[in-house]
């Protein structure tokens, strides 16, 4: 039987024009017409610029040793395009978004039909082109990393989704993160502009004020939204618990440096500690302040407590502080990408104390109510592998709530239906895949994990039936199907296995891995042979 992974590839010459269609949002204009200078300097930041039309770059050519393939970065008319080739094949792609600041690189985004997906390469300021993170082991380069609600958070105002899983994009454009993000909604502010009637992060303490900060700058391991809310549901000036828990991975004999981990960093400095909650990221982090040099800028506020450095470690002249106290460290899950260390240390590059049994802790713990069923969830998103411990604790977790909880959670019910399939309880599995199907009916994600449970428990009409739902419900959803396709050709169906290449391939024709595989799977119908 075909595996999943496991296929050669070949490309057509094929091409996808997107519209690159990045507009300004309304409250951003708004806001200009009274703070205009404040505006402007926002604008001209990372975070003013978080998704914007791609900008000039080189023109190189990316070479994947581990497929073969290779992509060439080209501009024309002022589109970028990013074509992938293999073996004299050719597919192009345009790309309308670039996603990033520009802190550390960019990455970039294709719209295909109203769904998102990363391309395979990426630019990093301290290096250039290269794969995008998670690329470079892949066996078959393909434009096919999903971006979804949660993704796109961080990076985009006004991103609408119309499906469960967050993935359907109903939004013609997508605007950078604007205003409202850190300062709330202005539609009351424009009615009656006054101070008490708009969010000032400065004038909040403690989780509400941090909170701002955090809702993107802080990565952890994962994060785990509470029960019935969404990540859009998040407002300035609320704990960010009251909407979702971040966790963070703890202990271990292996350091893991998140993409965002300055928060974390952040809050073991003794800067932080002593100052009884009054330094924080604006401190340093100012989005409205006049450019100047930074260096210059953090000294000043280093000074501000400091102002008699020990001559005999502070020689005469030294104009900055950072090199020594706040070093560039390298990021461990980010090739080519590093941070400065904000831990703001006495002596540079101290290691922490001794190895910790590892653990998942939440940032701040969610409301009581919530606490044994986030953390569950949130263990049971750690590798079964590498964090085997906490898995099996995740599912002990879940599976001992009160009542009938994964009876009537969705996100429960999920994850108890993986955990279980992975351990062998194919039962249990089956029943709670039928109760997340049942409670989750639009979700793509809980008919195809009840598609792959009863095609392994030998209900393979049933599981047909799973496989289509879930195609019908997202049309991008590659894997639902290849795993109908295998199905068919376990059973000798060569021809509806080729009818459901088609399918996708004509949702997306520029998809290299069932091109081949259909090629396969057409020799092998001619020849009446096994797959």
């Amino acid at each position: 039987m075909f595996g999943w992974a496991c296929y050669l590839v070949v490309v057509l010459s094929i091409t996808n024009f997107a519209p690159a269609d990045v507009k300004s949002d309304s409250s951003t204009i708004v806001c200009l017409k009274c703070h205009r200078l404040a505006t402007e300097r926002y604008l001209a930041t990372a975070m003013g610029r978080s998704l914007i039309k791609p900008q000039a770059y080189p023109n190189a050519v990316i070479k994947h040793p581990r497929s073969g393939s290779v992509i060439k970065v080209t501009s024309r008319d002022g589109t970028m395009f990013h074509r992938l080739e293999e073996n004299g094949l050719v597919t192009t792609y345009a790309i309308p978004y670039q996603v990033g600041g520009g802190m550390e690189g960019s990455t970039f985004l294709v719209r295909l039909k109203d769904y998102l997906f990363e391309s395979p390469v990426s630019w990093f300021n301290a290096y250039g082109w290269d794969m995008s993170p998670g690329y470079e082991s892949k066996d078959v380069l393909e434009f096919d990393r999903a971006v979804s609600k949660e993704c796109i958070f961080c990076h985009a105002t006004g991103a609408r989704f119309d499906d469960s899983d967050g993935r359907h994009l109903v939004s013609k454009t997508l605007q950078p993160i604007t205003c409202e993000r850190c300062h709330g909604s202005t539609e009351e502010h424009v009615r009656n502009p006054i101070k008490g009637n708009i969010v000032n992060p400065a004038k909040l303490t403690g989780p509400a004020r941090d909170s701002i900060c955090e809702q993107c700058h802080l990565e952890g391991t994962n994060r785990v939204l509470n029960p019935g809310m969404d990540w859009t549901d998040y407002r300035p000036g609320q704990p960010a618990e009251n909407v979702f828990t971040t966790y963070v991975l703890e202990g271990g004999d292996k350091q893991r440096n998140p993409l965002a981990s300055e928060v974390e960093q952040f809050a073991q400095s003794r800067c932080v500690l002593g100052s009884n909650g009054k330094f924080w990221c604006s401190a340093c982090h100012n989005p409205h302040r006049a450019p100047r040099p930074r260096q210059l800028e953090v000294r000043e506020v280093c000074m501000s407590c400091h102002q008699k450095p020990s001559p005999s470690a502070h020689p005469a002249g030294l104009k900055e502080c950072t090199s020594c106290h706040m070093p560039t460290i390298n990021k461990t899950t980010i090739a080519h990408a590093s941070n400065t260390d904000h831990r703001i240390l006495r002596h540079a590059g101290k290691p922490a104390d001794g190895v910790q049994k590892k653990s998942l802790v939440a940032w701040r713990p969610p409301p009581e109510q919530f606490r044994q069923r986030n953390l569950g969830i949130a263990e049971l998103r750690l590798s079964s592998v590498d964090d085997r411990e906490l898995w099996l604790d995740g599912g002990d977790l879940l599976s001992s709530l009160p009542g009938d909880t994964a009876g009537k959670d969705a996100d429960v019910a999920f994850s108890l239906e993986s955990f279980y399939f992975d351990t062998g309880d194919l039962p249990h599995a089956l029943e709670l895949a039928r109760r997340s199907v049942e409670l989750n009916p639009q979700s793509a994600s809980a008919a195809l994990g009840l598609a792959r449970i009863v095609e392994s428990s030998g209900a393979e009409s049933e599981a047909e039936e799973q496989f289509l739902r879930a195609i019908s419900l997202n049309p991008s959803l590659k894997e639902a199907y290849g795993r109908l396709a295998m199905l068919y050709a376990k059973q000798r169906k060569f021809q509806d296995a080729i009818n459901v290449l088609d399918r996708y391939l004509q949702w997306n024709p520029n998809d290299i891995l069932f091109h081949k595989w259909k090629k396969q799977l057409s020799a092998q119908n001619r020849a009446g042979t096994n797959p």
